[in-house]
C-alpha cells in the first residue's frame, strides 16, 4: 500500500522502561510492506518527520536519527579503513560513518532488501550509490564466515545496527535463540577484526520492566566473554520515547 491509503491518526509503540505505550501523531501513512521477514511501515509524523517502523517498533526518524547514528559510531576513528555494518538497511549509519570518515570503506549487510528499497524510495536515501559503500543482501553470519574464510581483509570495526528482535518472535524458544544467535555473531565478529579492532551495538532500552527481556544485560555479558574492554552509554532518543543503551568492545 502507498500514500493513497487511509491516513493513520495515531500509532502506538511500546515503552520498555515503563510497560506503557507511546502514541505517535501521524499526518500521513506513506507505505506498508510485508517483506516475508518482517512488517515494514513508513509514516510522516507530526513531531518527528518521516519515520520507519519494523514489526511495530520505531527504527529511525528524520528528526533524531543523527543522535542514534553518532552514538553507535562514537569509537569510529578517522584512521579506520574498513568497517562492516550489520543491519543498517535504512542507510543512516553508513551515511554518518561516511561523513565522519569520507575515505572509509563501508560494507552494509542486511537480510531484507525491502527495507533498503523502502528507505531509498520514501526517505530519499542515496548512500548505497556511493562507491565507498557496498551493500550485501544476505545473512550476517554467512557473510562473516565467507570473509574470514577468504581472509580477504581484517576489519577495523563492526557495527551491530540490528533490530531488537533479530530472531523471529514466533520462535518458541525466542530467548534461547536470541542468546545463541548473538553468541555466534559476537564470536565470529571477534575473529574478523584486526588486533585492537572494535565492535559497537545498539542494545535496546536502557531499562525494561519484567515482561520484557533485559537485552542490554544479556549482550553485555556476551561481549565481556570475548572483548577485553567493554563500555556502555545511554542516551535519550526522543522518537523511541526513552533512553537507548549502546555497547562498545575493544579486541
Amino acid at each position: 500500500m502507498t500514500g493513497k491509503s487511509k491516513p493513520v491518526k495515531h500509532l502506538v509503540v511500546p515503552i520498555y522502561s515503563t510497560g506503557k505505550n507511546m502514541r505517535f501523531a501521524v499526518k500521513r501513512h506513506i507505505a506498508e510492506i510485508d517483506s516475508g521477514f518482517q512488517k515494514i511501515l513508513l509514516v510522516d509524523s507530526i513531531n518527528f518527520g518521516k519515520c520507519l517502523f519494523i514489526d511495530g517498533i520505531t527504527q529511525c526518524s528524520e528528526k533524531d536519527h543523527d543522535l542514534y547514528d553518532r552514538e553507535i559510531l562514537k569509537i569510529l576513528d578517522k584512521k579506520d579503513k574498513h568497517i562492516l555494518v550489520l543491519g543498517g538497511g535504512d542507510g543512516y549509519v553508513a551515511e554518518m560513518a561516511h561523513k565522519i570518515n569520507p575515505e572509509l570503506n563501508i560494507r552494509v549487510i542486511d537480510l531484507d532488501v525491502e527495507v533498503v528499497k523502502s528507505c531509498e524510495k520514501y526517505l530519499g536515501q542515496k548512500i548505497f550509490k556511493n562507491k565507498k559503500v557496498k551493500l550485501y543482501i544476505e545473512d550476517a553470519l554467512h557473510h562473516l564466515r565467507v570473509l574470514i574464510k577468504k581472509n580477504k581483509i581484517k576489519l577495523d570495526g563492526i557495527v551491530f545496527d540490528l533490530t531488537d528482535e533479530p530472531v523471529r518472535k514466533k520462535d518458541k524458544n525466542a530467548k534461547e535463540s536470541f542468546i545463541k544467535f548473538y553468541e555466534e555473531l559476537i564470536d565470529i565478529s571477534h575473529k574478523a577484526l584486526k588486533e585492537n579492532g572494535w565492535i559497537s551495538m545498539q542494545a535496546g532500552a536502557s531499562k525494561v520492566v519484567l515482561k520484557y527481556n533485559d537485552t542490554v544485560a544479556t549482550l553485555s555479558k556476551l561481549l565481556k566473554k570475548k572483548f577485553k574492554k567493554v563500555e556502555r552509554t545511554d542516551i535519550m532518543i526522543p522518537s523511541f520515547g526513552e533512553k537507548n543503551a549502546f555497547l562498545f568492545g575493544r579486541k
